[in-house]
């Protein structure tokens, strides 16, 4: 696209505006210059452009970080995964994976989830088509390989080292605690070590019950 068309585009829009929009006229014209903008991209820009990624993951954030650094702009997938994050809980196999070497390697299974039931071991390499992600292995696209709905079923192919031929393992997704408290010891009468991961709606009630087995009322 002509860098220096969009670019007159902009200060000749910018000199109509007023620097503090106050009225409803102001705010239409400031949406007309958008969409004017976003319409001159659309004509030049080299590839075919995205609606989704131009507005939700450019112009809103952009717009967010501009009045307010600390504030975020979140499209309803990405609400409800951090929604998921916050509630303490998810339904699935329980089990962390990750990529190494261009495979999806378990990282490991938490204990008294059905991947650990089953016997699902940390190295297992997990193979199969439906398991790949061609090339993409951001932590909630890998998440979602084992998440869905609770009382379902997931077919995963395993290869282990020292084992000739593959596993074959069938899951029923279960409820899966995601606790935030992962480390707790009591240093001596009176005083506790917690580490926490993370907030979520659970973590006030895990906190408290720690300190209270420990006997120790203030945290």
């Amino acid at each position: 696209m002509p860098a220096a068309f969009l670019g007159i585009l902009f200060a000749q829009r910018t000199g109509q505006a007023s620097s503090s929009p106050s009225s409803d006229s102001d705010v239409k014209d400031s949406l007309k210059q958008f969409t004017d903008v976003y319409a001159v991209i659309e004509d030049n820009y080299a590839e075919p452009v995205n609606p989704d990624k131009a507005i939700y993951n450019g112009a809103i954030p952009g717009m967010l970080h501009a009045l307010d650094p600390h504030s975020n702009f979140f499209d309803p997938k990405s609400y409800a995964l951090m929604r998921e994050d916050q509630r303490g809980k998810y339904y699935g196999v329980g089990m962390t994976v990750g990529p190494r070497n261009n495979k999806v390697i378990v990282i490991s299974p938490s204990p008294e989830t059905p991947a650990y039931k089953a016997g699902i071991h940390p190295g297992d390499v997990i193979i199969g088509s439906r398991w790949q992600i061609d090339g993409e292995y951001e932590h909630r696209r890998r998440r979602r390989l084992t998440q869905r709905t609770q009382g379902t079923t997931v077919h995963i192919s395993i290869s282990r080292e020292g084992v000739e031929k593959p596993m074959e393992f069938t899951l029923v997704r279960d409820e899966i605690p995601r606790y935030s408290v992962d480390v707790h010891f009591l240093i001596r009468p009176g005083i506790g070590y917690l580490h926490v991961t993370g907030f979520n709606e659970t973590t006030e009630e895990e906190v408290s019950k720690r300190s209270m087995k420990w006997g120790i009322s203030k945290v």
